[in-house]
């Protein structure tokens, strides 16, 4: 864990996340930096992926951090720009929760956009995970979760109800249900191998997922670990009850459920789709490594 004294941050904003409101949310932090004579500079996303692109074109010499307005999704661009250009632990990456689900920033415990921003302000930083994602075409990079079968079924029907809001993901989460089905899962988790029919598999480094849902609930953003949870094969009556324990974390204790932790998994079946940090992105197959205190972030980790 480090600190340093804070004089100047960039401020990457993501103005179509959660409810709009990043760019108003903005305008209050600049004016109670202005008041700090902190100094700070702004960038707008027009585009999804314009902020990686931007982190990896930038010199950021001048400034003591850089800092995210939006949801997971705006999280994962940064992340990858930081991945991408080598910077990853020498520029501090701050969270300022402007989404709809904000799964990342509830496990730090900054989901109040004014106390993210003081928690940037003490200039602690510390050393987070990331995943490093190989597909067919490219390498990449995920800072929460990776997920399969309905796992990102419940991503993709979710992003059909953003107007709802972040209770999006529990509609999502039993519609999805109620028409559940199988796929057939071909994966390595690191030296043992899983065929078979299965409902879900999820891949995570975060506590959190979706709206308040505490899917791994012993994870821990620095220990070298991926938990995963896996459900093989389970009646539309038993997924319900699993559901309603994900808000508790108890669901670990299924028997239905299967819970590990590893360092590295292979998906092998052919053009499934994924959900990559509440994203929509990629289709299998793709190859996982966690690799361990990549990305400097401010905060504390929470054990």
């Amino acid at each position: 864990m480090n600190h340093k004294e804070i004089k100047k941050l960039w401020f990457l904003v993501n103005p179509a996340a959660g409810k709009h409101q990043s760019i108003a949310i903005m305008g209050q932090i600049k004016h109670e930096l202005d008041q700090l004579n902190i100094q700070s500079k702004i960038f707008t996303s027009e585009r999804r992926g314009s902020i990686t692109d931007f982190i990896q074109k930038q010199n950021f010499n001048d400034v003591d951090g850089i800092c995210v307005l939006g949801g997971d999704g705006t999280i994962n661009e940064a992340v990858n720009g930081l991945m991408l250009s080598g910077k990853s632990q020498e520029i501090p990456l701050g969270i300022i929760p402007t989404g709809s689900g904000n799964a990342f920033a509830e496990t730090l415990g900054v989901l109040d956009p004014k106390k993210a921003i003081h928690n940037i302000l003490t200039g602690t930083t510390s050393l987070i995970d990331v995943f490093k994602i190989d597909d067919k075409k490219k390498t990449f990079f995920a800072i929460n979760i990776i997920g399969w079968g309905m796992a990102a079924e419940v991503n993709a029907f979710a992003e059909k109800l953003r107007w709802m809001g972040g209770v999006r993901y529990s509609i999502a989460s039993l519609i999805t249900v109620m028409r559940m089905k199988q796929k057939h899962l071909k994966a390595k988790l690191d030296n043992s191998s899983i065929e078979g029919n299965t409902l879900f598999f999820l891949a995570l480094n975060n506590v959190h997922t979706g709206k308040g849902m505490q899917m791994a609930p012993n994870a821990v953003l620095d220990d070298g670990l991926i938990d995963i949870i896996l459900v093989r094969k389970a009646s539309k009556l038993r997924v319900l009850k699993i559901f309603t324990q994900l808000f508790s974390g108890s669901h670990i204790e299924d028997p239905f459920v299967e819970y590990s932790q590893i360092t590295s998994f292979d998906i092998k079946t052919e053009n499934d789709p994924l959900n990559i940090d509440g994203e929509n992105m990629g289709t299998s197959p793709i190859q996982v490594e966690l690799i361990n205190k990549a990305v400097r972030i401010f905060g504390k980790i929470r054990a």
